[in-house]
């Protein structure tokens, strides 16, 4: 009651008005009270809620960041209910519309790592508000000389700025992991992870779990903590953040390490080609193969070899799980080869890869012929090979034949396969229109780099 007679003295209510009241930084309040020198009343949901059932009023929280389950705790005893609304997210590339932040925007245009953090925000106001300046503050050099650590302390202090990490190592474990899984929609509370704050529903219903939290997560390993799906998601993230016009061989790393990541979450469970390969276009007949995906004993799923010469020695490493990878970097058509088991059969099919981050149009018939030439060279009766061109060209569309007995990914099919991960500097690097009219707030999160070229 106290509470409520202080607050209607400050606002000049009567008990005939109804008394809204907005209140954040409940546990600030709280502690402030407990010093008997502040002339402060105790201020907590519960007390608040009852004490506004004497009055009949209605009570407005406003919080930046809380979890749900607080919410759920803070029902009176006659029954009031806490309603919890959720507050639209804000763009992604909102933070060239805020004038603080145009420091913070050319420093990207120089640094691919500040750009990255900037996207890892995705938009959510209190990273963008009150994160980015207190990293600032920590790190006054931080724009100027980003460093691989400086980066690390900044997206660590925009976590504890925004207070994401009040959710424990072991929730944010199972729900990375089953984030990854591919079967996310059937074993993860999406509604939950919302109302928390963890997950942002984009225009379009592209859902995207904090980026600075799966980065904080992936590189926060120790030795002993270190798994497979830690460091094949944190060498996604570095690779993403040197990609650029003169390294565009990264995106080939960033895609191997991904299907790694990727294969991880399946826990041995086997699935179609279609449910992996998601965005792309597969031929039907493919797509319905179901699969299993072999896993190295390892951290490390990927595996760098001289070259793809020894067939022999190929296949073996193949049929141990391995992602093989030619450290020549200029295999006849294939980049990359990742290993299935067909289920059933156990029949080894491998999937070799080909990596294109173009702008405009891709040579789909040079590109066919080219890893069509590399897989007979592989191809044995105990094998199968199929083609998966991994490209980024502005197209709406691909001819059936080109895909025929393979996978084929357009710009716009790459960013559904990969979104999982947030906004990428691979998703507006080369924007184009078919993906730009699906997604038009994308464009906003671009830069314009110092040499001229988009990033």
């Amino acid at each position: 009651k106290p509470t409520i007679l202080w607050l209607q003295q400050k606002l000049c209510c009567t008990n005939e008005d109804t008394l809204v009241i907005c209140v954040d930084e409940i546990g600030d309040l709280q502690a402030q009270a407990q010093d008997q020198t502040l002339n402060m009343p105790s201020a907590t949901m519960s007390s608040v809620m009852t004490e506004v059932d004497v009055f009949k009023g209605k009570v407005v929280f406003i919080f930046s960041h809380i979890k749900d389950s607080v919410l759920l705790t803070g029902a009176s005893g006659s029954g009031r209910q806490v309603l919890s609304l959720q507050l639209p997210a804000l763009l992604p590339g909102v933070w060239k519309e805020l004038s603080p932040l145009h420091i913070w925007q050319n420093a990207a245009s120089h640094h691919p790592g500040i750009h990255q953090l900037l996207l890892a925000c995705c938009g959510h106001p209190r990273c963008l508000v009150d994160g980015l300046p207190a990293a600032l503050r920590q790190r006054p050099s931080l724009l100027e000389h980003p460093t691989e650590a400086s980066l690390v302390e900044a997206r660590h202090v925009i976590i504890q700025t925004s207070k994401f990490n009040d959710i424990s190592t072991s929730d944010m474990d199972e729900v990375i992991f089953k984030w990854f899984s591919l079967k996310q929609s059937q074993t993860l509370n999406v509604s939950e992870l919302i109302a928390n704050g963890l997950l942002l529903r984009l225009p379009g219903d592209v859902d995207v779990l904090n980026p600075l939290m799966l980065q904080s997560w992936s590189a926060g390993a120790t030795r002993q903590s270190q798994t497979p799906m830690r460091w094949h998601l944190s060498q996604v993230y570095d690779a993403d953040a040197v990609l650029g016009p003169n390294t565009e061989k990264r995106m080939e790393d960033l895609m191997f390490h991904y299907e790694a990541l990727l294969r991880v979450g399946l826990k041995g469970k086997s699935i179609p080609l279609r449910d992996f390969y998601v965005g792309g276009c597969i031929d039907p007949e493919l797509g319905s193969k179901q699969v299993t995906a072999l896993l190295p004993s390892s951290i490390d799923l990927v595996l760098h070899v001289p070259n793809f010469q020894n067939t022999e020695s190929v296949l073996s490493k193949l049929r141990d799980g391995w992602i093989l990878v030619s450290k020549e970097h200029n295999e006849p058509g294939v980049e990359f080869l990742t290993p299935w088991q067909e289920h059933g059969s156990g029949k080894l099919l491998v999937a070799a890869v080909q990596c294109k981050f173009v702008q405009d149009k891709a040579a789909w018939g040079d590109i066919s012929q080219k890893l069509q030439d590399a897989i007979n060279m592989l191809e044995s009766e105990a094998v199968q090979f199929f083609p998966v061109v991994y490209a980024t060209p502005d197209q709406e569309s691909i001819q059936t034949k080109t895909y025929k007995g393979g996978v084929y990914f357009t710009e716009s099919g790459i960013f559904e396969f990969t979104n999982r991960l947030g906004i990428l500097r691979l998703h507006v690097m080369k924007l184009g229109t078919a993906l730009k009219s699906d997604y038009p707030w994308l464009e906003g999160s671009q830069v314009q780099e110092a040499q001229g070229q988009i990033a």
